[in-house]
C-alpha cells in the first residue's frame, strides 16, 4: 500500500516518494511531478479522474471544433511542419500504411495520404475523431487501445507525436502498437524531455510540463527504456524539433519574468482563445511580452541549438524504433 507521500509508475511498476517539482497550479487544482527512479520518468499527481480528462480534451476545449488551434499565420507554419515530419519518416520508410495516434484534426494523415500513403488515426475524443473523419475523409477511430479494431501487424508506420505523455498507461499503448506494427515496422515517439536544459531552468515555469494534460514527463532514458522493454530497436533520435525546441524556450523564458502563464501561446490561438486572453491578461503583462519578444526569440533559438546539439539535453526527444522480436 502507497504512503500519501508515493505515487505509483505505471510505466514500470515502481512506487516513488520523490517530488521533483511542487505546487503547479493547473485546471481542478494543483499538481505535483514524482520521478520514478525504476524507469526515468516524471509521473503527474494527483492523475486527474477519467471525467476531468474527457472535459480537458472535448472539442471546443483542448481544440476548436474547426480542428484549427491557431491564428492563419501559425497554421501555416504548424502544415510546413507536418510536410517535414513526413520528410524524416521517408527516410525510414518510403510508402506504406501509416497509423497516427493521436491525431488531432487529421492534418498530417492528410499530408501522408497526399503523398501516396495509406492512412488511419486514432483520436482519444470521439467528437474530435469524428471531425478528423468527415473534414479529410480518413479513418479516424476513437477510444482507449482495448477497443481498437485495427488487425494485428497492419501498419508499417506507427506515429506518437507528443501524445505518449497525455496516456494514463503509456506501457499498454506502445504494446498495443507493438502487436499492430508489421515486423520490421517503424514506431515513431516525440516527447518533451524533463532530462533537458529547458526544464531544469524552467522548472514549474517550463511550457512543456503542462499539466494537468502531460500525465507523464519522459526523459530520454526512460523513453528508451520502454521501447527497448518492448521488443523495440532503437534506429535514430533527435533532440531538436524547429515546431517545438524554440518556442519552448521562448514561452518559457516569458514564464520566468513573471508575466501571465503561457500568455504568448494563448495570442496565438485561434480568435475566440486569444480574444479572451487579452480581456483576462493585464496591460502591464502584454506590454512586457511585447517588449521581450524580438530579445528572446532570438535566444530561444540559440538555446534550442545549444541544448540539442552541444549539450546532448534537447528541450525534445523523438525516438524512432523498428518492431524486433515478438513479445
Amino acid at each position: 500500500m502507497k504512503n500519501k507521500g508515493q505515487t505509483l509508475c505505471k510505466v514500470c511498476g515502481t512506487d516513488t516518494d520523490d517530488l521533483i517539482i511542487e505546487s503547479i497550479a493547473g485546471d481542478f487544482g494543483t499538481y505535483g511531478v514524482f520521478y520514478c527512479p525504476g524507469c526515468g520518468v516524471g509521473i503527474t499527481s494527483p492523475v486527474p479522474s477519467n471525467e476531468d480528462l474527457k472535459r480537458l480534451y472535448a472539442v471546443g476545449g483542448y481544440r476548436e471544433k474547426t480542428g484549427k488551434r491557431f491564428i492563419p499565420f501559425v497554421e501555416y507554419f504548424i502544415l510546413l511542419f507536418r510536410h517535414m515530419r513526413k520528410n524524416r519518416i521517408e527516410k525510414y520508410v518510403k510508402k506504406g500504411r501509416i497509423l497516427d495516434i493521436g491525431c488531432g484534426r487529421g492534418l498530417f494523415l492528410n499530408v501522408m495520404k497526399n503523398g501516396g500513403w495509406e492512412v488511419a488515426g486514432v483520436e482519444f475524443d470521439e467528437a474530435a475523431a469524428s471531425n478528423a473523419s468527415a473534414f479529410y475523409g480518413i479513418e479516424v477511430i476513437s477510444g482507449e487501445p482495448r477497443t481498437w479494431t485495427f488487425p494485428p501487424a497492419s501498419f508499417d508506420v506507427i506515429t506518437l507525436n507528443h501524445v505518449l505523455e497525455h496516456i494514463p498507461d503509456p506501457k499498454e499503448l506502445i504494446q498495443s502498437c507493438h502487436r499492430l506494427l508489421k515486423n520490421g515496422g517503424l514506431m515513431v515517439v516525440a516527447v518533451p524531455n524533463l532530462d533537458g536544459i529547458q526544464s531544469r531552468i524552467g522548472r514549474k515555469n517550463w511550457f512543456h510540463l503542462d499539466v494537468p494534460y502531460h500525465l507523464y514527463h519522459f526523459t530520454g532514458k526512460g523513453l528508451a527504456s520502454l521501447l527497448s522493454a518492448l521488443s523495440f530497436n532503437i534506429v535514430g533520435k533527435r533532440h531538436f524539433d524547429l515546431e517545438y525546441s524554440p518556442f519552448g524556450w521562448l514561452q518559457t523564458l516569458l514564464n520566468l519574468t513573471g508575466v501571465k502563464r503561457n500568455l504568448l501561446y494563448e495570442l496565438l490561438k485561434a480568435p475566440r482563445r486569444w480574444k479572451a486572453a487579452i480581456v483576462s491578461a493585464q496591460k502591464k503583462d502584454l506590454i512586457l511580452t511585447a517588449l521581450l519578444l524580438p530579445l528572446f526569440t532570438s535566444v530561444s533559438m540559440v538555446f534550442s541549438l545549444f541544448e540539442a546539439y552541444v549539450s546532448g539535453h534537447g528541450g525534445i526527444v523523438e525516438v524512432f524504433a523498428l518492431k524486433g522480436r515478438s513479445s
